[in-house]
């Protein structure tokens, strides 16, 4: 379905035709998965994670969005089960709590890694929900 102004002009795809498969420009995946990972360090570092665990925990939730997103784009898993939501959103849970549950587990000391693990989960989410 598209949307067309007066004069006929097509304007934007609504909705894509029946069997015709979504998949997201690489640039708009790496805009996804540049501001997950920057929630989820700015969250960690919120909950006082500092240094070498901190930049791990970034760039750990910025490697595992970029690289699920393509592949989801690979593997024809963008299409919404649920209003906005599609298969390959969901997922991006586990590509932003992995890295940050990693790091907590091989750093013992670290504060609030709970909510941490948290927060790159819902970031990683929230952000490719409502950009992709």
């Amino acid at each position: 379905m598209t949307i067309e102004s007066a004069d006929g002009v097509a304007l934007k795809r609504a909705v894509p035709e029946p069997g015709e498969e979504i998949v997201f420009s690489p640039w708009m995946i790496l805009v996804a998965a540049l501001l997950s990972a920057g929630l989820a360090a700015a969250a960690a570092r919120l909950l006082v994670w500092k240094g070498r665990p901190l930049a791990l925990a970034a760039a750990g939730v910025f490697v595992a969005v970029l690289g699920w997103r393509l592949l989801a784009n690979v593997l024809g898993l963008n299409e919404d089960y649920l209003p906005a939501v599609s298969v390959a959103d969901t997922v991006c849970l586990l590509a932003g709590g992995l890295p940050p549950a990693l790091v907590a587990a091989a750093t013992r000391p670290l504060p609030r890694r709970a909510w941490a693990v948290g927060a790159g989960a819902a970031a990683a989410f929230i952000v490719n929900v409502v950009v992709l």
